[in-house]
C-alpha cells in the first residue's frame, strides 16, 4: 500500500514539473556545516522520490533475508501459481462443460498446478467404456487402473463384452496387485463364467484384506460356498459348513445346509436350523422339509404342537400341524385345522393341500372346489 501512495505521489510530481517547466529550471541552494550544495528544484524532487524507492527496495530485501531463502521463492513465484490456478480454473470450466478443445491446451499451460498425466485421465473418464481400449504397459499406473473401472462398472452401456472387462480387469490388477474392487469385479466375472472355485478363491482374498464391506462380502461368498457345494458334492459339506456360519439366516444357505445334514444322517441339526427359521418366517417350503423329517415319528412331533394356540403359530406351522395330523392318520383334526387355516388365511397352498386330500380320497367334486378356491387365492 505504501509503494502505491509512493509511486501516486512521484505521477503527481512528474505531472506538475512538466506542466511548470519554469518552477524545474528553478536554482536550488543549500548550505550547511560549511558544505553547499546547488541545483535545480525538478531534479533534486525526482532524486529524492528515487531514493525513497530504494529505501524501501533494500529494507523488503533485507527483511526476505532474515525470513529466509524460502521466502525470497515464494514471493517470486506466487504471482505465476495464481495465474496457473486461473488458467485450471478455465481449463476445468471447459472440460465440465464439454465446449471447445475441453480445456487440453489451458491445462497444458498449468502444469505448475497440476501433474501432467491428470489430461489423460480426464480424457479417460469422458471417453465412453465401449470405446476404451486396454492401456499399455507405458500408460500411467493411475490411468489404467481408472479405465478398468469404468468399462467394468455394473452400471456401464452398452455393457462391454465379458473378454474386454476380463482384459481391463487383469491390467488393473497388474498395476494394482489385490486392489479390493478389481478382485470383487473380477468374482463377478468368474460368477458369469460359473467358475465358482475362482469366485470364492478372489472373494475370500477381498474379505482378508477387510477393505469391503461385510455386508456386502458375506452373502456373496455364501452363495459361492453353496454353489461350490452342488459342483463338489465329495467336499459339499465343508463348503456348506462354511456357508452356514458366514449368513444362518440365509435362506437358501440353510435349506441346501440342512439338506445335506439329513442326508448325512444328521437330521438332528437339520430339524434344529429348519425349526428355528420356522418359528421366525411363515415358510411353507422350510415346513415342508420338516414333515419329510418327521416321517418316522409323525404322532409325536404332533402332540408337541396340540397345546399351542392358533394365534402363536404363524401359517407355515399351522399348517405342518394339520399334515402332521394327517400323517398320523388323526384326518378329522387334520381336515378340520387345514379348512381353518384355508379359509381365516386365504392361503393358497392350504387349499390345494385339502384338494390334494379329497383326490386321494376319490371325492374329486370336493377337490374340484379346493382347487378353484387355490387358483382364486
Amino acid at each position: 500500500m505504501r509503494l502505491i501512495l509512493l509511486l501516486l505521489f512521484a505521477l503527481v510530481v512528474t505531472v506538475a514539473l512538466i506542466s511548470f517547466p519554469n518552477i524545474a529550471d528553478q536554482a536550488l541552494r543549500i548550505e550547511a556545516f560549511g558544505w553547499l550544495f546547488e541545483t535545480r528544484q525538478g531534479a533534486f524532487i525526482i532524486a529524492l522520490l528515487v531514493l525513497i524507492f530504494l529505501l524501501w527496495l533494500l529494507q523488503g530485501i533485507i527483511g526476505a533475508l532474515f525470513a529466509g531463502p524460502g521466502n525470497i521463492w515464494r514471493s517470486l513465484v506466487a504471482g505465476g501459481g495464481k495465474r496457473n490456478e486461473k488458467r485450471l480454473r478455465e481449463a476445468l470450466t471447459q472440460w465440465l462443460d464439454h465446449r471447445g478443445d475441453l480445456g487440453e491446451k489451458a491445462l497444458k499451460r498449468s502444469r505448475g498446478v497440476l501433474p501432467g498425466w491428470t489430461l489423460e485421465m480426464l480424457h479417460t473418464l469422458i471417453t465412453p467404456a465401449r470405446e476404451l481400449t486396454v492401456p499399455d504397459e507405458q500408460k500411467d499406473p493411475l490411468v489404467t487402473a481408472l479405465a478398468a473401472r469404468i468399462v467394468t462398472d455394473p452400471g456401464a452401456h452398452p455393457k462391454p463384452d465379458m473378454a474386454t472387462r476380463k482384459a481391463h480387469l487383469q491390467a488393473w490388477l497388474h498395476v494394482h496387485p489385490g486392489s479390493p474392487l478389481a478382485l470383487s469385479r473380477m468374482a463377478s466375472i468368474a460368477e458369469e463364467e460359473g467358475d465358482w472355485l475362482k469366485l470364492v478363491e478372489l472373494l475370500e482374498d477381498v474379505w482378508k484384506q477387510g477393505q469391503r464391506s461385510s455386508h456386502s462380502i458375506k452373502p456373496r461368498l455364501a452363495r459361492g460356498y453353496v454353489a461350490v457345494a452342488r459342483s463338489n458334492p465329495e467336499h459339499a459339506m465343508e463348503y456348506l459348513r462354511k456357508s452356514f456360519r458366514l449368513c444362518p439366516e440365509n435362506r437358501d444357505v440353510l435349506i441346501a445346509f440342512g439338506q445335506a445334514s439329513a442326508k448325512a444322517d444328521d437330521t438332528k441339526t437339520a430339524s434344529r436350523i429348519w425349526t428355528e427359521h420356522l418359528e421366525k418366517h411363515s415358510d411353507y417350503e422350510v415346513a415342508a422339509l420338516l414333515l419329510g423329517l418327521a416321517e418316522h415319528d409323525v404322532l409325536r412331533i404332533y402332540r408337541n404342537f396340540e397345546s399351542i394356540d392358533d394365534n402363536e403359530l404363524n401359517d407355515a406351522q399351522r399348517w405342518l400341524r394339520a399334515q402332521l395330523a394327517h400323517e398320523a392318520k388323526l384326518d378329522g383334526l387334520a381336515f378340520e385345522q387345514m379348512l381353518s387355516l384355508a379359509e381365516q388365511s386365504h392361503s393358497s397352498t392350504a387349499w390345494q393341500t385339502l384338494g390334494d386330500w379329497h383326490r386321494a380320497a376319490d371325492d374329486h367334486e370336493k377337490a374340484m372346489v379346493c382347487y378353484h378356491q387355490a387358483l382364486k387365492c
